[in-house]
């Protein structure tokens, strides 16, 4: 049975599901699809079209699917989708795309902290944690399970590897690769990420083998694409090395540099 308060706002066009909490003064708007089991805080607002997967928890005064920050926006159709189980905390907020027809996703199982922004465009993996007051430029991309701690702003169109944690405050400028540890200013690899692995069940040799073609990458001569050649030849190419390797050579923004 679901928990609504008299005193939110539920729009005739809006799809709710089964067993949901919705607060005071909270606003559901029309195109707006809940699942089953969330949890809408007081004061949300969630504008459609927005689709919010199962379970999801929206906190109080968390403003989700406005419109795309964008001067001369041509189309304001786009949407926004979030996957089951994420948590959106406090004056969050998550802009739908500038684009008809197309989504801001963000994955399954992720915790957006107080004050994050995700803009327009933006396609965030499952298990990812934005930090108290991050914020994502337009159609930036985070791989599964990274991390983007607080004041960290990444500029728009650039891309965050899987597993990946971000340490700021500091301003992204390049394609942050998998499984590293970014820090300092300037900021820099400085490392492997190597709790985030340990949770994910990554071995001591496949973080060996990790460590090893980054080292080939950062440390050894010649050009990227006769590195890239040479982490493929001299290491296993399991799921962890192929989503290094296929990042590099996928990345348009040049990639951070620094030693693991």
């Amino acid at each position: 049975m679901s928990d609504i308060a008299p005193t939110s706002h539920i729009h005739p066009e809006s799809q709710l599901g089964q067993d949901l909490k919705i607060g005071p003064g909270a606003f559901v708007g029309a195109d707006v699809i809940l699942r089953d089991g969330c949890e809408i805080g007081q004061n949300a607002t969630i504008q459609g079209p927005a689709v919010i997967g199962e379970g999801c928890r929206i906190f109080p005064n968390a403003v989700i699917g406005l419109e795309a920050q964008v001067v001369d926006l041509q189309s304001d159709s786009g949407g926004v989708e979030i996957g089951a189980g994420t948590i959106i905390r406090e004056t969050a907020t998550i802009h739908r795309s500038m684009y008809s027809g197309q989504n801001t996703v963000i994955g399954s199982g992720c915790y957006v902290m107080v004050g994050a922004h995700v803009s327009h465009d933006c396609r965030v993996g499952d298990g990812v944690i934005l930090v108290n007051h991050c914020s994502l430029g337009g159609h930036v991309e985070v791989g599964d399970n990274s991390f983007i701690s607080n004041f960290i702003g990444v500029h728009q169109r650039m891309r965050v590897g899987e597993g990946a944690i971000l340490v700021g405050p500091i301003a992204v400028r390049k394609d942050v690769p998998p499984f590293v540890k970014m820090a300092g200013a300037p900021f820099r690899v400085v490392g492997l990420n190597v709790v985030g692995l340990r949770r994910r069940g990554v071995s001591a040799e496949v973080r060996a083998e990790i460590k090893r073609v980054y080292g080939i990458l950062f440390d050894e001569p010649g050009t990227m694409a006769q590195k890239l050649e040479k982490m493929e030849a001299q290491a296993p190419l399991g799921a962890e090395i192929r989503s290094v390797v296929e990042f590099v050579r996928n990345s348009k923004n040049g990639i951070y540099q620094g030693r693991v």
